[in-house]
Protein backbone atom coordinates (compact mmCIF):
# COMPACT_ATOMS: atom_id res chain seq x y z
CA UNK A 1 0.00 0.00 0.00
CA UNK A 2 1.26 3.51 -0.46
CA UNK A 3 2.01 5.49 2.42
CA UNK A 4 4.80 2.97 3.73
CA UNK A 5 7.77 5.77 3.60
CA UNK A 6 7.66 9.24 6.19
CA UNK A 7 7.25 12.70 4.66
CA UNK A 8 7.70 15.76 5.99
CA UNK A 9 5.25 15.79 8.80
CA UNK A 10 4.41 20.18 8.40
CA UNK A 11 4.44 20.15 4.05
CA UNK A 12 2.17 17.19 4.62
CA UNK A 13 -0.07 19.20 7.01
CA UNK A 14 0.38 21.97 4.65
CA UNK A 15 -1.01 20.56 1.82
CA UNK A 16 -3.88 18.69 3.98
CA UNK A 17 -5.46 22.16 4.57
CA UNK A 18 -4.98 23.50 1.25
CA UNK A 19 -7.28 20.74 -0.52
CA UNK A 20 -9.53 21.30 2.46
CA UNK A 21 -9.73 25.11 1.55
CA UNK A 22 -9.77 24.90 -2.28
CA UNK A 23 -12.38 21.78 -2.64
CA UNK A 24 -13.74 21.91 -5.94
CA UNK A 25 -11.24 24.48 -7.14
CA UNK A 26 -8.18 22.57 -6.44
CA UNK A 27 -5.89 21.64 -9.45
CA UNK A 28 -5.62 18.56 -11.45
CA UNK A 29 -2.15 16.47 -10.82
CA UNK A 30 -0.62 13.67 -12.45
CA UNK A 31 2.32 11.76 -11.86
CA UNK A 32 4.60 10.36 -14.65
CA UNK A 33 6.90 7.69 -14.13
CA UNK A 34 9.79 7.10 -16.57
CA UNK A 35 12.93 5.15 -17.04
CA UNK A 36 10.68 2.03 -15.95
CA UNK A 37 13.23 -0.53 -15.63
CA UNK A 38 11.57 -3.26 -14.35
CA UNK A 39 8.07 -4.49 -12.17
CA UNK A 40 10.49 -4.22 -8.47
CA UNK A 41 11.47 -1.11 -9.11
CA UNK A 42 7.85 0.34 -9.75
CA UNK A 43 6.58 -1.38 -6.84
CA UNK A 44 9.43 0.32 -4.97
CA UNK A 45 8.51 3.24 -6.02
CA UNK A 46 4.95 3.87 -5.94
CA UNK A 47 5.44 2.10 -2.11
CA UNK A 48 7.41 5.33 -0.67
CA UNK A 49 4.39 7.85 -2.34
CA UNK A 50 3.19 9.44 0.88
CA UNK A 51 -0.31 8.88 1.39
CA UNK A 52 -1.46 12.10 1.26
CA UNK A 53 -0.21 12.47 -1.99
CA UNK A 54 -2.43 9.86 -3.08
CA UNK A 55 -5.21 12.21 -2.64
CA UNK A 56 -3.92 14.64 -4.79
CA UNK A 57 -2.89 12.17 -8.08
CA UNK A 58 -5.53 11.85 -10.71
CA UNK A 59 -3.32 9.48 -12.29
CA UNK A 60 -0.14 7.60 -12.29
CA UNK A 61 1.46 7.46 -15.82
CA UNK A 62 4.04 4.61 -16.14
CA UNK A 63 5.96 5.07 -19.44
CA UNK A 64 7.35 1.79 -20.55
CA UNK A 65 10.58 1.52 -22.61
CA UNK A 66 10.96 -1.80 -25.43
CA UNK A 67 11.28 -4.53 -23.06
CA UNK A 68 7.91 -3.74 -21.16
CA UNK A 69 5.90 -7.51 -21.13
CA UNK A 70 6.70 -8.06 -17.72
CA UNK A 71 5.68 -4.74 -16.42
CA UNK A 72 2.42 -5.14 -18.39
CA UNK A 73 1.67 -8.36 -17.03
CA UNK A 74 1.64 -6.89 -13.75
CA UNK A 75 -0.37 -3.70 -14.09
CA UNK A 76 -3.19 -5.68 -12.21
CA UNK A 77 -1.49 -6.68 -9.00
CA UNK A 78 0.86 -3.08 -9.40
CA UNK A 79 -2.96 -1.35 -9.37
CA UNK A 80 -4.07 -3.55 -6.46
CA UNK A 81 -1.00 -2.84 -4.24
CA UNK A 82 -0.70 0.92 -4.91
CA UNK A 83 -4.26 1.74 -4.77
CA UNK A 84 -3.70 4.56 -7.35
CA UNK A 85 -5.39 4.85 -10.85
CA UNK A 86 -2.29 3.58 -12.60
CA UNK A 87 -1.92 3.80 -16.60
CA UNK A 88 0.80 2.30 -18.91
CA UNK A 89 1.86 3.57 -22.22
CA UNK A 90 4.52 2.96 -24.57
CA UNK A 91 4.91 5.68 -27.33
CA UNK A 92 4.99 4.42 -31.01
CA UNK A 93 8.21 4.38 -32.06
CA UNK A 94 11.29 6.26 -30.03
CA UNK A 95 11.69 5.35 -26.65
CA UNK A 96 14.28 7.47 -25.84
CA UNK A 97 14.53 9.75 -22.67
CA UNK A 98 12.53 12.61 -24.75
CA UNK A 99 10.39 11.02 -26.49
CA UNK A 100 8.83 9.58 -23.32
CA UNK A 101 8.57 12.71 -21.74
CA UNK A 102 6.75 14.22 -24.99
CA UNK A 103 4.18 11.14 -25.31
CA UNK A 104 3.52 12.21 -21.34
CA UNK A 105 3.20 15.30 -22.27
CA UNK A 106 0.33 14.65 -24.56
CA UNK A 107 -1.51 12.53 -22.64
CA UNK A 108 -1.29 15.30 -20.13
CA UNK A 109 -2.79 17.94 -22.13
CA UNK A 110 -5.44 15.56 -23.76
CA UNK A 111 -6.60 14.65 -19.76
CA UNK A 112 -6.23 18.29 -19.55
CA UNK A 113 -4.53 18.41 -16.03
CA UNK A 114 -2.92 21.20 -14.32
CA UNK A 115 0.54 20.03 -13.30
CA UNK A 116 2.73 17.35 -14.36
CA UNK A 117 5.15 15.46 -11.94
CA UNK A 118 7.67 13.66 -13.77
CA UNK A 119 10.21 11.57 -12.21
CA UNK A 120 12.47 8.41 -12.71
CA UNK A 121 10.40 5.07 -12.29
CA UNK A 122 13.93 3.44 -11.02
CA UNK A 123 13.91 4.22 -7.54
CA UNK A 124 16.70 6.71 -8.65
CA UNK A 125 14.17 9.64 -7.35
CA UNK A 126 12.51 9.83 -3.84
CA UNK A 127 8.86 9.47 -4.03
CA UNK A 128 9.04 11.12 -0.31
CA UNK A 129 9.64 14.66 -1.95
CA UNK A 130 6.54 14.82 -3.90
CA UNK A 131 4.23 16.86 -1.38
CA UNK A 132 7.27 19.31 -1.55
CA UNK A 133 6.69 19.53 -5.26
CA UNK A 134 2.87 19.84 -4.72
CA UNK A 135 2.94 22.61 -1.74
CA UNK A 136 5.52 24.63 -4.51
CA UNK A 137 2.95 24.39 -7.18
CA UNK A 138 -0.06 25.40 -4.51
CA UNK A 139 1.66 28.07 -3.85
CA UNK A 140 2.52 29.51 -7.37
CA UNK A 141 0.85 27.10 -9.68
CA UNK A 142 2.69 29.31 -12.97
CA UNK A 143 6.30 27.72 -11.54
CA UNK A 144 8.26 25.16 -13.46
CA UNK A 145 10.49 23.15 -10.52
CA UNK A 146 13.57 21.49 -11.07
CA UNK A 147 14.07 19.27 -8.08
CA UNK A 148 18.10 19.21 -7.97
CA UNK A 149 20.81 17.65 -5.74
CA UNK A 150 21.16 19.53 -2.35
CA UNK A 151 25.03 19.22 -3.00
CA UNK A 152 27.73 19.02 -0.41
CA UNK A 153 30.17 21.22 -0.86
CA UNK A 154 32.65 19.38 -3.79
CA UNK A 155 29.67 18.42 -5.39
CA UNK A 156 28.62 21.97 -5.64
CA UNK A 157 31.97 23.45 -7.14
CA UNK A 158 31.93 20.90 -9.59
CA UNK A 159 28.49 21.35 -10.32
CA UNK A 160 29.04 24.91 -11.00
CA UNK A 161 31.47 24.46 -13.39
CA UNK A 162 29.30 22.60 -15.26
CA UNK A 163 26.98 24.94 -16.11
CA UNK A 164 28.76 27.72 -15.55
CA UNK A 165 29.27 28.54 -19.51
CA UNK A 166 24.98 27.53 -20.28
CA UNK A 167 24.47 30.39 -17.21
CA UNK A 168 27.02 33.18 -18.65
CA UNK A 169 25.90 32.42 -21.92
CA UNK A 170 21.98 32.63 -20.80
CA UNK A 171 22.03 34.59 -18.11
CA UNK A 172 20.71 32.13 -15.77
CA UNK A 173 21.88 30.42 -12.79
CA UNK A 174 20.76 26.55 -12.86
CA UNK A 175 22.60 24.23 -10.95
CA UNK A 176 21.69 21.54 -13.03
CA UNK A 177 20.20 21.39 -16.52
CA UNK A 178 19.83 18.14 -16.95
CA UNK A 179 18.01 17.25 -13.18
CA UNK A 180 14.89 14.99 -14.56
CA UNK A 181 12.67 15.14 -11.60
CA UNK A 182 10.48 18.28 -12.12
CA UNK A 183 7.26 19.82 -12.09
CA UNK A 184 5.32 21.29 -14.85
CA UNK A 185 2.11 23.85 -14.85
CA UNK A 186 0.32 21.92 -18.27
CA UNK A 187 -0.97 25.28 -19.41
CA UNK A 188 2.96 26.24 -19.99
CA UNK A 189 3.62 22.86 -22.16
CA UNK A 190 0.54 23.96 -24.15
CA UNK A 191 2.35 26.90 -25.36
CA UNK A 192 5.66 25.40 -26.19
CA UNK A 193 6.71 23.21 -29.19
CA UNK A 194 8.27 20.25 -27.49
CA UNK A 195 7.21 17.88 -29.83
CA UNK A 196 10.30 19.59 -31.96
CA UNK A 197 12.80 18.95 -29.13
CA UNK A 198 15.01 16.03 -29.41
CA UNK A 199 13.99 12.11 -28.48
CA UNK A 200 17.19 11.39 -26.89
CA UNK A 201 18.50 13.24 -22.74
CA UNK A 202 19.14 17.01 -24.91
CA UNK A 203 15.43 16.93 -24.20
CA UNK A 204 15.65 18.73 -20.75
CA UNK A 205 17.85 20.80 -21.84
CA UNK A 206 15.83 22.44 -24.67
CA UNK A 207 12.67 22.17 -22.38
CA UNK A 208 14.45 24.34 -20.11
CA UNK A 209 15.16 26.91 -22.57
CA UNK A 210 11.62 27.13 -24.29
CA UNK A 211 10.35 27.44 -20.98
CA UNK A 212 12.55 30.19 -20.35
CA UNK A 213 11.70 31.82 -23.75
CA UNK A 214 7.94 31.90 -23.10
CA UNK A 215 8.89 33.82 -19.98
CA UNK A 216 7.39 31.03 -16.99
CA UNK A 217 9.09 31.19 -13.78
CA UNK A 218 12.20 28.60 -12.98
CA UNK A 219 12.59 27.60 -9.79
CA UNK A 220 15.24 24.99 -8.51
CA UNK A 221 14.86 23.39 -5.53
CA UNK A 222 17.50 21.58 -3.56
CA UNK A 223 15.20 18.28 -2.65
CA UNK A 224 17.57 15.27 -3.46
CA UNK A 225 19.69 13.94 -1.23
CA UNK A 226 23.80 14.76 -1.72
CA UNK A 227 25.27 11.77 -3.83
CA UNK A 228 28.74 12.97 -5.54
CA UNK A 229 28.61 9.37 -7.38
CA UNK A 230 25.59 10.24 -9.67
CA UNK A 231 27.21 14.29 -9.97
CA UNK A 232 28.12 14.61 -13.66
CA UNK A 233 31.74 15.84 -13.48
CA UNK A 234 33.40 18.27 -17.01
CA UNK A 235 32.42 20.12 -19.54
CA UNK A 236 28.78 19.85 -20.08
CA UNK A 237 29.25 20.82 -24.10
CA UNK A 238 25.64 19.43 -25.18
CA UNK A 239 24.20 22.37 -22.63
CA UNK A 240 26.17 24.64 -24.13
CA UNK A 241 25.63 23.70 -27.54
CA UNK A 242 21.61 24.30 -26.71
CA UNK A 243 22.37 27.55 -25.37
CA UNK A 244 24.73 29.31 -28.08
CA UNK A 245 21.51 27.64 -30.28
CA UNK A 246 18.75 29.31 -28.46
CA UNK A 247 20.83 32.58 -28.29
CA UNK A 248 21.62 32.42 -31.85
CA UNK A 249 17.85 32.02 -32.35
CA UNK A 250 16.98 34.96 -29.73
CA UNK A 251 19.39 37.81 -31.86
CA UNK A 252 18.10 36.33 -35.19
CA UNK A 253 21.07 34.60 -36.88
CA UNK A 254 19.36 31.46 -37.04
CA UNK A 255 15.30 30.60 -36.90
CA UNK A 256 14.70 27.68 -34.65
CA UNK A 257 10.97 26.58 -34.85
CA UNK A 258 11.96 25.15 -31.27
CA UNK A 259 12.12 28.81 -29.73
CA UNK A 260 8.73 30.01 -31.39
CA UNK A 261 6.79 29.64 -28.61
CA UNK A 262 3.11 30.96 -27.78
CA UNK A 263 3.62 33.94 -25.60
CA UNK A 264 -0.80 34.42 -25.18
CA UNK A 265 -0.63 38.36 -24.98
CA UNK A 266 1.97 38.90 -27.66
CA UNK A 267 2.97 42.77 -27.41
CA UNK A 268 3.68 44.74 -24.69
CA UNK A 269 4.90 48.02 -24.25
CA UNK A 270 8.82 48.94 -25.45
CA UNK A 271 9.86 52.11 -23.77
CA UNK A 272 12.82 52.17 -26.23
CA UNK A 273 12.64 56.10 -27.92
CA UNK A 274 13.07 54.52 -31.35
CA UNK A 275 10.33 52.24 -30.89
CA UNK A 276 6.82 52.58 -32.26
CA UNK A 277 5.15 53.44 -28.89
CA UNK A 278 7.21 56.04 -27.55
CA UNK A 279 7.48 58.00 -31.14
CA UNK A 280 3.38 57.39 -31.43
CA UNK A 281 3.11 58.70 -27.61
CA UNK A 282 5.56 61.71 -28.29
CA UNK A 283 3.17 62.65 -31.70
CA UNK A 284 0.50 63.43 -29.61
CA UNK A 285 -0.52 66.63 -27.85
CA UNK A 286 -1.12 67.10 -24.12
CA UNK A 287 -4.99 67.09 -23.55
CA UNK A 288 -5.97 65.37 -26.78
CA UNK A 289 -8.64 63.06 -27.47
CA UNK A 290 -8.01 59.19 -28.68
CA UNK A 291 -9.41 56.37 -30.62
CA UNK A 292 -6.96 53.74 -30.29
CA UNK A 293 -8.18 51.21 -32.68
CA UNK A 294 -6.89 47.70 -32.42
CA UNK A 295 -5.92 48.56 -28.80
CA UNK A 296 -5.59 44.96 -27.06
CA UNK A 297 -5.11 45.62 -23.85
CA UNK A 298 -4.67 49.07 -23.39
CA UNK A 299 -1.20 49.20 -23.72
CA UNK A 300 -0.83 53.07 -24.81
CA UNK A 301 -3.24 54.31 -22.30
CA UNK A 302 -0.97 54.68 -19.62
CA UNK A 303 1.81 56.56 -21.00
CA UNK A 304 -1.07 59.00 -22.90
CA UNK A 305 -2.65 59.53 -19.80
CA UNK A 306 0.49 61.45 -18.19
CA UNK A 307 0.04 63.70 -21.19
CA UNK A 308 -3.81 64.38 -19.58
CA UNK A 309 -4.51 62.27 -23.21
CA UNK A 310 -8.01 60.86 -23.00
CA UNK A 311 -8.24 57.22 -24.81
CA UNK A 312 -11.27 55.47 -26.06
CA UNK A 313 -9.95 51.76 -26.95
CA UNK A 314 -11.46 49.80 -29.69
CA UNK A 315 -10.64 46.01 -30.42
CA UNK A 316 -12.31 42.77 -30.97
CA UNK A 317 -11.20 41.12 -27.18
CA UNK A 318 -14.21 41.05 -24.47
CA UNK A 319 -11.82 43.37 -22.63
CA UNK A 320 -10.71 41.11 -19.82
CA UNK A 321 -7.14 42.24 -19.09
CA UNK A 322 -7.61 46.19 -20.00
CA UNK A 323 -5.17 49.05 -18.65
CA UNK A 324 -7.40 50.80 -16.02
CA UNK A 325 -5.87 54.42 -17.72
CA UNK A 326 -8.36 53.60 -21.04
CA UNK A 327 -11.38 56.32 -20.18
CA UNK A 328 -13.72 53.94 -22.72
CA UNK A 329 -13.32 50.54 -24.34
CA UNK A 330 -15.84 49.32 -27.46
CA UNK A 331 -15.50 45.75 -28.01
CA UNK A 332 -16.22 46.08 -32.06
CA UNK A 333 -14.54 43.33 -34.80
CA UNK A 334 -12.67 45.18 -36.98
CA UNK A 335 -12.92 43.30 -39.73
CA UNK A 336 -16.85 44.53 -39.83
CA UNK A 337 -17.39 48.21 -41.12
CA UNK A 338 -16.67 50.25 -38.30
CA UNK A 339 -20.35 52.21 -37.07
CA UNK A 340 -19.08 52.99 -33.48
CA UNK A 341 -21.43 55.18 -31.24
CA UNK A 342 -19.14 57.88 -31.46
CA UNK A 343 -19.39 61.23 -33.27
CA UNK A 344 -16.11 63.24 -34.79
CA UNK A 345 -14.46 64.73 -31.93
CA UNK A 346 -11.11 62.65 -31.61
CA UNK A 347 -8.14 64.57 -32.27
CA UNK A 348 -6.29 61.80 -33.23
CA UNK A 349 -6.69 58.31 -34.78
CA UNK A 350 -4.23 55.70 -33.75
CA UNK A 351 -3.65 52.28 -35.29
CA UNK A 352 -0.60 51.13 -34.07
CA UNK A 353 0.32 47.71 -35.68
CA UNK A 354 -3.33 46.88 -36.64
CA UNK A 355 -4.14 46.87 -40.59
CA UNK A 356 -1.45 43.90 -41.25
CA UNK A 357 -3.50 41.83 -39.45
CA UNK A 358 -6.78 42.64 -41.06
CA UNK A 359 -8.10 41.69 -44.43
CA UNK A 360 -10.21 44.50 -45.08
CA UNK A 361 -7.56 46.80 -44.33
CA UNK A 362 -9.24 49.69 -46.58
CA UNK A 363 -12.65 49.44 -44.72
CA UNK A 364 -10.97 50.15 -41.59
CA UNK A 365 -9.28 53.40 -42.94
CA UNK A 366 -12.36 54.82 -44.56
CA UNK A 367 -14.24 53.84 -41.72
CA UNK A 368 -11.81 55.75 -39.68
CA UNK A 369 -12.01 59.39 -40.93
CA UNK A 370 -15.66 58.87 -39.42
CA UNK A 371 -14.83 59.98 -36.18
CA UNK A 372 -11.35 62.60 -36.67
CA UNK A 373 -11.67 66.45 -36.50
CA UNK A 374 -10.99 67.65 -39.92
CA UNK A 375 -7.44 68.72 -39.13
CA UNK A 376 -7.23 65.43 -36.76
CA UNK A 377 -4.30 63.20 -37.48
CA UNK A 378 -4.53 59.60 -38.40
CA UNK A 379 -1.18 57.88 -36.74
CA UNK A 380 -0.65 55.04 -38.13
CA UNK A 381 2.69 51.87 -37.81
CA UNK A 382 3.01 48.60 -39.55
CA UNK A 383 6.05 46.22 -39.96
CA UNK A 384 8.59 47.00 -42.74
CA UNK A 385 8.74 43.25 -45.48
CA UNK A 386 11.79 44.93 -47.13
CA UNK A 387 13.91 45.06 -43.88
CA UNK A 388 17.46 44.01 -45.02
CA UNK A 389 16.90 41.03 -42.34
CA UNK A 390 14.20 39.46 -44.41
CA UNK A 391 15.49 40.30 -47.97
CA UNK A 392 18.75 38.17 -47.03
CA UNK A 393 16.71 35.61 -45.37
CA UNK A 394 14.80 35.32 -48.55
CA UNK A 395 18.04 35.41 -50.41
CA UNK A 396 19.09 32.07 -48.42
CA UNK A 397 15.71 30.76 -48.88
CA UNK A 398 14.46 31.08 -45.33
CA UNK A 399 11.10 32.62 -45.07
CA UNK A 400 9.56 32.09 -40.80
CA UNK A 401 6.49 32.76 -39.67
CA UNK A 402 6.69 33.14 -35.70
CA UNK A 403 4.21 34.29 -32.75
CA UNK A 404 5.41 37.89 -33.12
CA UNK A 405 7.53 40.88 -35.26
CA UNK A 406 7.41 41.32 -38.78
CA UNK A 407 6.28 37.30 -39.70
CA UNK A 408 3.71 37.60 -37.32
CA UNK A 409 1.68 34.25 -38.10
CA UNK A 410 -1.55 36.21 -37.69
CA UNK A 411 -0.43 38.72 -40.33
CA UNK A 412 -2.55 38.58 -43.22
CA UNK A 413 -0.76 41.29 -45.68
CA UNK A 414 3.12 42.61 -45.31
CA UNK A 415 4.12 46.14 -46.62
CA UNK A 416 7.48 47.70 -47.72
CA UNK A 417 7.44 51.75 -47.48
CA UNK A 418 6.33 52.62 -50.75
CA UNK A 419 2.79 50.28 -50.30
CA UNK A 420 2.17 50.96 -47.38
CA UNK A 421 1.80 54.86 -47.95
CA UNK A 422 -0.24 53.74 -51.02
CA UNK A 423 -2.73 52.11 -48.90
CA UNK A 424 -2.72 54.95 -46.56
CA UNK A 425 -3.08 57.36 -49.58
CA UNK A 426 -5.96 55.30 -51.42
CA UNK A 427 -8.17 55.78 -48.15
CA UNK A 428 -8.23 59.62 -48.27
CA UNK A 429 -5.43 60.86 -46.19
CA UNK A 430 -2.63 62.74 -47.11
CA UNK A 431 0.60 61.90 -45.48
CA UNK A 432 1.93 64.46 -43.32
CA UNK A 433 5.28 62.58 -41.92
CA UNK A 434 7.19 59.33 -41.84
CA UNK A 435 8.99 58.23 -39.06
CA UNK A 436 10.70 55.17 -38.96
CA UNK A 437 12.00 52.71 -36.19
CA UNK A 438 15.21 50.85 -34.69
CA UNK A 439 15.28 47.12 -34.11
CA UNK A 440 13.86 46.20 -31.19
CA UNK A 441 16.79 45.81 -29.44
CA UNK A 442 15.39 45.65 -25.84
CA UNK A 443 13.49 42.82 -26.77
CA UNK A 444 16.82 40.98 -28.94
CA UNK A 445 19.08 41.61 -26.02
CA UNK A 446 16.35 41.05 -23.39
CA UNK A 447 17.16 44.35 -21.70
CA UNK A 448 14.86 46.43 -19.99
CA UNK A 449 15.93 49.36 -21.94
CA UNK A 450 18.51 50.78 -19.34
CA UNK A 451 21.74 49.23 -20.54
CA UNK A 452 23.62 52.31 -22.12
CA UNK A 453 25.05 49.43 -24.74
CA UNK A 454 21.71 48.53 -25.96
CA UNK A 455 21.02 52.80 -25.77
CA UNK A 456 24.01 53.37 -28.23
CA UNK A 457 23.34 50.24 -30.55
CA UNK A 458 19.59 51.40 -30.70
CA UNK A 459 20.77 55.44 -31.31
CA UNK A 460 23.15 54.49 -34.16
CA UNK A 461 20.62 51.90 -35.66
CA UNK A 462 17.79 54.22 -36.03
CA UNK A 463 20.38 56.94 -37.80
CA UNK A 464 20.89 54.17 -40.32
CA UNK A 465 17.16 54.00 -40.10
CA UNK A 466 15.94 57.94 -40.60
CA UNK A 467 18.48 57.84 -43.42
CA UNK A 468 17.16 54.65 -45.56
CA UNK A 469 13.83 53.77 -44.20
CA UNK A 470 13.22 51.62 -46.70
CA UNK A 471 15.92 48.83 -46.08
CA UNK A 472 17.00 49.63 -42.21
CA UNK A 473 13.92 50.54 -41.21
CA UNK A 474 11.97 47.71 -38.37
CA UNK A 475 8.77 49.86 -38.29
CA UNK A 476 7.25 52.24 -40.31
CA UNK A 477 4.87 55.48 -38.72
CA UNK A 478 2.41 57.84 -40.74
CA UNK A 479 1.09 60.56 -39.67
CA UNK A 480 -1.79 61.81 -42.18
CA UNK A 481 -4.77 64.14 -42.61
CA UNK A 482 -8.09 63.56 -44.16
CA UNK A 483 -8.12 64.41 -47.47
CA UNK A 484 -11.93 63.94 -48.20
CA UNK A 485 -14.68 64.14 -45.10
CA UNK A 486 -17.17 62.19 -45.15
CA UNK A 487 -20.26 64.71 -45.19
CA UNK A 488 -23.52 64.99 -47.16
CA UNK A 489 -23.17 67.44 -49.55
CA UNK A 490 -25.12 70.45 -48.53
CA UNK A 491 -28.00 71.98 -51.02
CA UNK A 492 -26.72 75.76 -50.46
CA UNK A 493 -22.95 75.18 -50.41
CA UNK A 494 -22.38 75.73 -47.07
CA UNK A 495 -20.98 71.99 -46.57
CA UNK A 496 -17.84 69.80 -47.34
CA UNK A 497 -17.93 67.80 -50.20
CA UNK A 498 -18.31 63.66 -49.11
CA UNK A 499 -17.12 60.88 -50.96
CA UNK A 500 -19.77 60.68 -53.63
CA UNK A 501 -19.81 62.63 -56.20
CA UNK A 502 -21.63 66.05 -56.25
CA UNK A 503 -25.08 66.51 -57.74
CA UNK A 504 -24.95 68.20 -61.20
CA UNK A 505 -25.88 72.14 -61.66
CA UNK A 506 -28.49 72.97 -62.92
CA UNK A 507 -28.80 74.44 -66.27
Amino acid sequence: MIGDAQADSAIIDAIRTRRIELGDAAPRFALVLCECDDVDSIRKTLSRIPDEVGHWLEEVLIMLGDEATEITEAAPELRAESGLDLRFHRPLRSTGPGALRKAAFEYALGKRFDQLVVMRGDTTHPPEKLPELIHLALDEPARFVIASRAMSTAGRENTRLRSFVPNRILGMRLQDYRASFRLYPCEALARIPFQLDSDDDRFDVEIVLQLRALGIPIHEAGLLAPDASRVERGFDAGACATAIEYRLHQLHFTRNGRYLVDRDIHYTLKRSKTGSHVQIVAAIEPGSRVLDLGCSNGLLARPLLEKDVRVTGVDAGPGERLSKELAEYLQHDLERPLDLPLERDFDYVVCADVIEHLKNRAQLLRGARRYLKPEGVLLISTPNIALWFYRLSLLVGRFEYGPRGVLDETHVHLYTSSTFRREVEKAGFTILRQRATSLPFEVVFESTGRSRLVRAIESAYHGLARLWPSMFAYQLILEAQITTLDEEPSADGGGVSGDDDPAPASR
